[in-house]
């Protein structure tokens, strides 16, 4: 049975949904495993969505530990690159208690240091393909506009200390070919303004739309042993993936459903 701990800032409705479906996951038992802890980097009376997500949590009687960072960081009269190091070691005394198998970062805003990811298998959500684009996801978006690719898609890899380059656990690609995206590339490429905006919006719809089967899956084949991490490698069967596990066949099939 693997045992995650869903690591979250709870900052908007889409990490609660995410939190949510993985949840729902694990009690229909698409997932072989439970979220045995949940980290929280925000505290009661922070925002409403975090507040939501702190009540959903110790209404399912999840263990959790919740430590504001900018409470941390005020207290101390630090920066949040001077003092990213002292959270994290304050976080790992916090959780270091609980038997957990993987740290699942899902919304969550802060960048891991050292003292977390040379501890833990730590696995983070990105945005962009495997090879592919750092940042968060509206820079992301912007590249693959500004290069006119219509190729995207959205990743789990490891975290390491190079930022949204871990090696790549599982992946999701989307391939853009109807007509109206490419009358919005052609538009937008003249300047026109509203045609980026909605071309903007649609990748963005499209690659939003994989990223929660893209974490169920994921996290399923990590629970039944389909996908095995040992040290930061990931494997299938017993050969070495590099590139990551494609998942797009099995996705797109479960969107189309």
């Amino acid at each position: 049975m693997l045992q995650i701990c869903w690591f979250s800032t709870g900052r908007d409705d889409a990490a609660l949904e995410l939190f949510k479906e993985a949840l729902s996951a694990t009690k229909t038992k698409k997932i072989d495993g439970k979220i045995s802890l949940c980290f929280i980097n925000r505290e009661i009376g922070e925002s409403e969505t975090s507040d939501r997500m702190i009540e959903l949590v110790r209404s399912e009687k999840i263990p959790l530990e919740t430590l504001s960072t900018n409470r941390f960081l005020n207290e101390r009269g630090l920066s949040l690159k001077e003092g990213r190091m002292l959270f994290d070691e304050e976080v790992l005394r916090r959780i270091e208690k609980y038997r957990f198998d993987l740290i699942f970062l899902a919304g969550y805003m802060l960048i891991v240091s050292p003292v977390l990811f040379e501890r833990f298998q730590i696995l983070n959500l990105h945005p962009s393909l495997p090879g592919k684009y750092k940042g968060k996801w509206e820079d992301v978006i912007r590249k693959i506009i500004e290069n006119g690719e219509r190729s995207f898609g959205a990743m789990i890899h490891l975290v390491t200390e190079r930022l949204d380059e871990g090696p790549p656990v599982t992946y999701c690609k989307l391939t853009i070919d109807e007509e109206e995206y490419s009358s919005l590339y052609e538009e937008a490429k003249r300047g026109n303004e509203s045609s980026y905006k909605r071309l903007f919006m649609l990748i963005r719809e499209r690659e939003l739309a994989i990223e929660l089967p893209l974490v169920i899956e994921t996290l399923s084949a990590l629970s039944r042993g389909n996908i095995e991490i040992k040290g930061k490698r990931v494997y299938m069967g017993k050969k070495e993936v590099k590139g990551g596990v494609d998942l797009t066949e099995i996705i797109l099939g479960r969107e189309n459903a």
